[in-house]
């Protein structure tokens, strides 16, 4: 057995999973999104591990070959378990969402029956005889064919859980600590990524034997060692912050949003700038569309249609545009010179210190800091 630089860059990537499973797990919350996400970083060092018996000629051994790692499928349901705990109040891993286990369930038990069966034989012909009257190689073609197109269509369906999730929350929340998950909407395309490379590999190797080279496979294993890191990584600081809120509720954004007369979106228009500008309900910071329809006596829907269409953005984007406006004004002025950046950013309807200054940097493309830098150097 033999290391090269590709075996220690799996070895460690798995390594960096494992640890960040460790630190998960010994966080002190219980959520579901967090057991997911635990589950989801062990199954990809698992299948990282499953090039490295080859590559360190494992497979030639008595006790490797035909190990049991036939999790491919497994990755998938994980990652929309994961994605329906993060924007679904309330969700379990009961009824329906069951079935989604069912066929990575069949493999795997499959691939321990196939394990124990040729564990007794000593020799790796033998193991391969029994192995191949047990459809070894039929079973894991179908597996891997399974695995391509169950990328695509879990990927789909995680993208449509995000999609609605961040429109639901641009349109009715101005909560500052619910997560936009624009990190896991990168991470999705990373595995489309990830789904595409395996889809070129599964196609070549079974359709043109000749043609097979095993640096396709290091690349994709290479590449599924990055989503550890990233995952592992992001993961943990994500589940830290999203400690701090948690979703109770969730309404279905209307397919067609109702047309409304131009003069019904010019009165709301005037209504919503008041209530901006001179009541500056901005400021508090569980501000939600429907509690600002109640105080203005409208439709959650005028309002909305308004926002959209008169002011060109969605709500959330609007209530955090007045707050970024507020909190510029109070930086300079010396009769809030007392508080700190974080007590005048939670004044102002922020309360996340990370997403204040995320959401300031975006707006005005620098830190509080540089901002009140820039504002002094210009009055002097």
């Amino acid at each position: 057995m033999s290391f090269r630089w590709f075996d220690l860059l799996v070895l460690f990537g798995i390594l960096q999973g494992i640890i960040c499973s460790i630190l998960l797990i010994r966080q002190k919350t219980t959520e579901l999104n967090k057991k997911a996400l635990i589950a989801i970083i062990l199954v990809l060092c698992v299948l990282s591990f499953k090039i490295e018996i080859h590559t360190l000629n494992l497979w030639n051994t008595k006790l490797f070959r035909y190990f049991p790692l036939g999790i491919d499928l497994l990755l998938q349901p994980l990652l929309y378990v994961y994605v329906l705990s993060l924007t679904k109040p309330g969700f379990q891993i009961k009824g329906k969402i069951l079935l989604h286990f069912v066929a990575p369930a069949v493999f795997l038990f499959y691939s321990i029956a196939v394990y124990f069966a040729v564990l007794p034989y000593l020799t790796i012909y033998q193991k391969d005889l029994v192995a191949t009257d047990l459809y070894y190689n039929l079973i894991k073609t179908a597996e891997d064919i399974f695995s391509v197109i169950s990328a695509f269509v879990y990927g789909y369906l995680c993208f449509t859980a995000i999609r609605a999730y961040q429109q639901w929350l641009n349109e009715y929340i101005s909560d500052t600590r619910y997560p936009a998950l624009n990190w896991l909407r990168n991470l999705f395309i990373a595995t489309a990524l990830l789904g595409a490379g395996l889809l070129v590999n599964v196609l070549v190797d079974y359709t043109n034997q000749q043609t097979y080279s095993f640096y396709r496979w290091q690349l994709f294993y290479l590449y599924l060692t990055f989503l550890i890191y990233y995952l592992g990584l992001k993961g943990l600081v994500f589940t830290q912050e999203a400690a701090t809120v948690e979703i109770t509720y969730f309404t279905e954004i209307p397919a067609k949003q109702l047309k409304y007369e131009i003069t019904e979106l010019a009165a709301a228009r005037v209504l919503i700038l008041t209530a901006m500008t001179a009541d500056r309900i901005y400021l508090d910071n569980e501000l939600t569309l429907h509690k600002m329809s109640v105080f203005l006596g409208l439709s959650t829907d005028l309002a909305s249609a308004t926002i959209n269409t008169l002011f060109g953005k969605s709500f959330r984007a609007m209530v955090n545009d007045y707050r970024i406006a507020e909190v510029k004004l109070r930086l300079v002025d010396p009769r809030f010179h007392h508080l700190s950046m974080l007590g005048i950013a939670l004044e102002c309807g922020f309360n996340s210190e990370a997403s204040f200054y995320r959401i300031f940097k975006l707006a005005t493309g620098c830190s509080p800091k540089e901002f009140i830098k820039s504002s002094a150097s210009s009055r002097n």
